[in-house]
């Protein structure tokens, strides 16, 4: 098995993992908030192990793939925000679903591959900063939010390196250790929040 493939079999099963502690904790509590996290987890595992097969798709997988769960990962952040006021400042639920409005433009530019990148870029920056903010309001004075502080930069770092180092210079034969940050980091931010949660559900 070459680095592609083992790199496509450590991201499948880490957001695999992510997806199923997810599913686990909204049988449970059965929260908008898990479910669009746990929905962008496995938006992000598909690819990765449809490309384990090396199938032929009359579509990019890949790019669709990114696009869906950045999108629902988007409207958990929104959930979050919306969590956060109190209850008559709070915009109605269906709002969080706003940002799927994107997928009406996005087959008009996913064959441009400036404008594809760049959109792809300005949705994981925002979603970055925005979780980054949330952290720094909601979570900086909680337990374990060591987990968060090594997730969250982890997945800074994926960022970084994929978007400003190996797209920039063309490295894309590296890029498996943006791909590695970033399944660290998901799993260190997944395994806090899910404890978060049954800590919520228990007091």
């Amino acid at each position: 098995m070459d680095t592609a493939k083992w790199i496509d079999l450590v991201v499948s099963l880490s957001f695999g993992t992510v997806f199923i502690s997810l599913l686990r904790l909204y049988i449970q509590r059965k929260d908008l908030l898990i479910s669009y996290f746990g929905l962008a987890a496995i938006s992000i595992t598909v690819p990765y192990f449809v490309d384990l097969f090396e199938f032929n798709l009359p579509f990019d997988l890949f790019e669709w793939g990114k696009l869906i769960s950045i999108t629902f990962y988007i409207s958990g952040l929104l959930v979050l925000i919306r969590d956060s006021k109190p209850v008559f400042a709070r915009f109605p639920a269906y709002l969080t679903a706003l940002p799927f409005v994107s997928f009406l433009f996005f087959p008009l530019i996913i064959d441009s591959i400036v404008i594809k990148d760049l959109i792809n870029a300005i949705y994981q920056g925002g979603a970055l900063v925005v979780t980054l903010l949330v952290f720094a309001l909601n979570q900086a004075k909680e337990r374990k939010r060591r987990y968060y502080i090594i997730g969250i930069s982890c997945i800074g770092i994926a960022y970084l390196t994929h978007w400003i180092i190996f797209n920039q210079y063309n490295l894309s034969e590296i890029n498996w250790i943006s791909e590695i940050f970033l399944s660290v980091g998901i799993l260190f931010t997944t395994f806090r929040f899910v404890i978060g949660e049954q800590e919520k559900a228990t007091d």
